[in-house]
C-alpha cells in the first residue's frame, strides 16, 4: 500500500488548514487512475511508489521509470499521460486554472472540451497554452545547455509562446513544431512521427504506453528543420 494512504490523516489535516486561506471550491481533484512500471509521486521531499487510486496534489513531482507510463485524471481540466522516464510537476491544478511542468521526458495532455479554465504545459522557457484539445510534447537533443522542444497537436489548437524571446506561434490539429534550444520557433508542419504516437488514455480501447521511437522522430525533425 503507498505511504500516501497510509498518511491520510496528516494530508487531510494540511488540507483543511489550507482551506483557511484558500476556498477548497477552487481546487479540482486529481489521481492516479491508470500505471504501468515504476512510477513514484514525491511530495514535499518525501518519494513514495504511486498506486491506483492516489491522490496527485499541487506540488507534487510525478515520475516514470523505464518501460513505465502513468495516466493522471485532473479533473475538471483533463488528462495526463507520461512516457517512460519522464518527469512532471503539478504546479496547480484549479477549476480555472491548471498548469503543469513538464521537467523532462514526454507528456500528452488531453484537456477536456468543457474545461472553461485556462489549461498551460510549462517548461524553463516554453508556456503551451490550449482550451479543448489534445497535444503531445516532449524534450529533444541538447543545443547550447538547451534542449530542444517538440510539440504536436492532435485535435485543436495550441499557442506556442517563448516569453524571453516575445515569439508565439499557433499549431493546429495535425501540425507539428520544433522548439530549436527551447527559444527559436520553427514553423508549424505535419510531421511523419505524429502518425505514430499513440494518444490513447482509455486501457479499455486498448493498450496506452506509447513505443514511438523519438531518436528517430528527432530525425525526422532535423530533416526539416535544418535544412
Amino acid at each position: 500500500m503507498s505511504p500516501f494512504r497510509q498518511s491520510y490523516r496528516t494530508r487531510l489535516s494540511v488540507l483543511l488548514f489550507a482551506s483557511l486561506c484558500i476556498p477548497t471550491s477552487l481546487f479540482a481533484r486529481a489521481q492516479v487512475v491508470y500505471l504501468e512500471g515504476d512510477v513514484t509521486i514525491e511530495r514535499r521531499g518525501q518519494v513514495a511508489d504511486a498506486d491506483f487510486g492516489d491522490a496527485v496534489m499541487e506540488g507534487d513531482r510525478v515520475r516514470t521509470g523505464a518501460r513505465s507510463t502513468v495516466i493522471i485524471d485532473l479533473g475538471s481540466a483533463g488528462e495526463l499521460k507520461l512516457r517512460a522516464d519522464s518527469e512532471v510537476v503539478i504546479e496547480e491544478n484549479r477549476v480555472r486554472e491548471a498548469t503543469v511542468g513538464l521537467e523532462h521526458g514526454g507528456l500528452f495532455s488531453r484537456v477536456r472540451s468543457s474545461y472553461e479554465g485556462r489549461f498551460r504545459v510549462r517548461t524553463d522557457t516554453v508556456v503551451a497554452g490550449v482550451r479543448g484539445t489534445e497535444f503531445f510534447t516532449a524534450f529533444g537533443r541538447t543545443i547550447d545547455d538547451r534542449p530542444d522542444l517538440w510539440l504536436c497537436v492532435e485535435t485543436g489548437e495550441v499557442l506556442v509562446e517563448v516569453p524571453e524571446a516575445g515569439a508565439s506561434q499557433l499549431v493546429r490539429a495535425g501540425e507539428g513544431i520544433n522548439i530549436l534550444a527551447g527559444t527559436q520557433l520553427t514553423t508549424p508542419r505535419r510531421y511523419r512521427w505524429t502518425l505514430e504516437l499513440n494518444w490513447n488514455m482509455d486501457p479499455d480501447a486498448g493498450p496506452v504506453f506509447d513505443t514511438t521511437d523519438l531518436d528517430q522522430a528527432y530525425g525526422d525533425l532535423l530533416d526539416q528543420d535544418y535544412d
